[in-house]
């Protein structure tokens, strides 16, 4: 497995190449960049100007994991307003397009959101004829668009049985999981999303998470790797019956208030760890 963390953890102030030196000084293999949550990546981001980020990510020694985008939370595929959709569309083709310019196979979306106005047998159709459209365009661009299980905070789609009939739905083979495992936190068990998506798994994040606490207000259920409840050694152990051998990507909600240069260490000695089996 290879080792990533996303671009979106690097304070603003820092800039892009002093984020990009740390990562690699930190030892990761690659970054995730986010369109849309940096001021160096965002839609307006010209063709050029994308090339000018893959020339400073190969110059630092690394690779683009995958691009995830912070936009389909307030634009997501299954709104009911048909603009808005549009909107959806033409931000995760930009993803695609923007994958092909970094060198990299997957992206992230956020596929549908439940609310009180937006019911759940609303947004299930619209997702699956949204993605079904979007796997047209992915496919000759070689891209696989990966729908992440933010489960609890989408309402949708909420146990990896129910994931996996709605990837059956959509139907193609460039439409699957993006899997989080710190997101498994009152609806299951990683592991056991794991075993059931296997080779429907495009890429992995990585973070901890606590169980007993649940969400609060403001109050996170995410920590720092080894911190939390899920269990690792069983999440390894499927991924090896499985055979994932991809990127792991960290994705830290919790931020460290001093020495932020250290979580990236500390991140990636964990995923060391993880990755060797010392656990």
């Amino acid at each position: 497995m290879r080792k990533s963390i996303g671009d979106n953890l690097v304070p603003k102030e820092w800039g892009f190449e002093k984020g990009l030196a740390l990562v690699k000084k930190a030892g990761y293999d690659g970054i995730e960049l986010w369109l849309g949550a940096t001021p160096w990546f965002r839609l307006d981001t010209t063709d050029a100007q994308v090339r000018e980020l893959r020339r400073k990510v190969d110059d630092a020694g690394l690779v683009v994991s995958n691009v995830s985008n912070s936009l389909d939370w307030d634009r997501p595929l299954s709104s009911r307003d048909p603009r808005v959709r549009e909107q959806a569309v033409r931000h995760i083709t930009r993803q695609i397009e923007s994958a092909q310019i970094l060198g990299t196979d997957a992206i992230l979306v956020v596929a549908g959101i439940v609310t009180e106005e937006t019911p759940y047998q609303e947004v299930y159709p619209r997702t699956v004829e949204g993605l079904q459209k979007l796997a047209e365009t992915a496919a000759p661009a070689r891209v696989k668009i990966g729908c992440e299980n933010c489960c609890s905070e989408q309402r949708f789609l909420m146990s990896p049985r129910e994931f996996k009939l709605f990837l059956d739905d959509v139907g193609s083979p460039w439409v699957g999981l993006h899997l989080d495992v710190g997101n498994i936190h009152d609806t299951g068990f990683p592991e056991q999303w794991i075993e059931i998506h296997g080779p429907r798994i495009t890429r992995v994040h990585v973070k901890d998470v606590m169980r007993h606490r649940g969400r609060c207000g403001n109050e996170s259920v995410y920590t720092n790797l080894f911190l939390g409840d899920n269990n690792w050694k069983a999440i390894r152990e499927a991924f090896q019956k499985v055979g994932y051998d991809g990127w792991l990507i960290a994705e830290m909600e919790a931020r460290y208030r001093y020495a932020r240069d250290q979580q990236f260490y500390d991140t990636a000695a964990a995923m060391d760890r993880f990755i060797s089996g010392q656990l």
